[in-house]
């Protein structure tokens, strides 16, 4: 019975921290930062060489996000799904993908 309950906790924090996202600059790679929606705890690291989930430390998901592109690294919005667009900072080459 022990097991089990071990088994239950542990599942629990491994899906805890695939949901997490950003919730640090630090979190992020290098001359990213974490961009937060007002009221958020988490949030997409935006910004550097590499933006997005692709080199995130703990991803970016939103269950409410069906095509599932919210928090990827885009160039154009049509590199994002239905209803995100494509945010980059002045000058950069890549973005993220945001909820419009």
């Amino acid at each position: 019975m022990n097991i089990v309950k071990l088994l239950a906790v542990l599942i629990a924090i491994l899906s805890y921290d695939s949901a997490m996202a950003c919730q640090f600059n630090t979190d992020c790679d290098i001359g990213s930062r974490c961009v937060k929606e007002a009221g958020r705890l988490e949030g997409i690291c935006l910004g550097g060489m590499n933006p997005g989930n692709h080199n995130d430390s703990a991803p970016y998901k939103d269950p409410l996000d069906i095509t599932e592109s919210v928090g990827d690294t885009c160039q154009f919005n049509t590199d994002c799904g239905i209803g995100a667009k494509c945010l980059k900072e002045s000058g950069r080459l890549y973005g993220v993908c945001v909820k419009r």
